[in-house]
């Protein structure tokens, strides 16, 4: 699925992008992703070089879930709207492409943030440091949901799954969609997809209580966040990867960052993030995004043609959590949620 590119492509795209006299003088592919190319770039424009990474995507007709058309839009969308959020490190946008005029295939040229991916640093990370960075990331996703939209829904898509009016109807699209997309390409789930519809709209109410749209990552585990350095202590350096973002629920964060888990078990985070604890109502809108996380990770897997074993830890992970949510949303929020086995090794990048 992932393409290919040429010196001469990316000659090209960058020569659209920054003008006719930035040469590129170093190219680098960056490894572990399976979707985008993705390369590390040094750029001559004659005044000084400078880092930056080209981003670019599959090849028009690859399969695709219905959420991923418009990724590379809605990824610059995203650090444009999240670079006015003081302190929270994203990547400036340089330029987009769409139009297939320079290269055959949507593409994004950012600069480049310092850094090591957190999911690949964690092994040597101790216990006081590790506390201190979840309450660091708790405290930017708490910047970043006070960027607000005007409407629901991802920003690229067709009503209603976008620019829908309410919250409730926004992501009842966007669930049914990927429930159609697990129809489409015969994905193996542990449970049929109209009972995980059902059990979301039977509590659809609950989706009311989300009256203003804010903007949400969705894709915050910690292989795309960066760590560095800085004064003797790693600090968070960089937030990657925002083109699973949309406009919704502020809890929707609290998915990823828990990752096939409940985020109530990381009070380290949660006391970055806000200062009450969560209610009953809020768990079981967080269950919801959690079943809508898990579905997407175990359909996407079809249309991309990953390989079913080397992927079966991580589908494994993801349908623990799909029981886990299903059953808090069948339950109600009163019980425990049920444990899901520990991360033991950083995941494989989806990008």
């Amino acid at each position: 699925m992932k393409r290919t590119l040429t010196h001469e492509q990316i000659a090209r795209a960058i020569a659209h992008a920054r003008g006719p006299d930035t040469r590129v003088t170093g190219s680098r592919e960056l490894a572990g992703g399976t979707f985008n190319s993705v390369h590390l770039l040094t750029l001559d424009r004659g005044a000084g070089r400078e880092s930056a990474v080209l981003k670019v995507g599959p090849p028009a007709g690859t399969p695709l879930m219905t959420y991923e058309h418009a990724l590379m839009r809605t990824e610059a969308e995203f650090y444009r709207r999240a670079s006015a959020v003081p302190g929270l490190p994203v990547p400036r946008v340089l330029a987009t492409g769409s139009d297939r005029t320079a290269i055959d295939g949507d593409h994004l040229l950012m600069t480049r943030l310092e850094g090591e991916p957190w999911a690949r640093l964690r092994p040597g990370i101790g216990a006081e440091d590790q506390a201190r960075l979840r309450a660091g990331l708790g405290r930017l996703v708490r910047g970043l949901h006070r960027v607000r939209g005007s409407s629901f829904g991802y920003p690229y898509a067709d009503p209603p799954a976008g620019a829908a009016g309410s919250w409730r109807t926004a992501f009842e699209a966007m669930l049914a969609d990927v429930c159609a997309d697990a129809r489409r390409y015969r994905a193996p789930l542990p449970v049929d997809p109209d009972e995980v519809l059902g059990l979301v709209r039977a509590r659809g109410r609950l989706l009311d209580q989300v009256k203003t749209p804010s903007l949400v990552h969705f894709d915050l585990w910690e292989g795309n966040i960066l760590l560095a350095e800085r004064e003797g202590r790693l600090e968070i350096t960089g937030i990657l990867d925002g083109e699973r973002s949309f406009w919704g629920d502020p809890l929707a964060d609290l998915v990823s960052t828990a990752l096939f888990g409940d985020i109530t078990r990381d009070p380290a985070f949660l006391s970055g993030y806000r200062s009450s604890p969560l209610t009953a109502d809020e768990r079981l809108r967080i269950a919801m995004y959690r079943t809508y996380l898990a579905l997407i990770v175990l359909v996407e897997g079809v249309p991309r043609g990953y390989d079913p074993q080397a992927r079966a830890p991580l589908t494994a992970w993801a349908a623990a959590d799909l029981e886990a949510a299903l059953d808090l949303l069948r339950h109600g929020a009163g019980q425990r949620a049920a444990a899901v086995p520990p991360l033991r090794a950083p995941l494989p990048r989806r990008r």
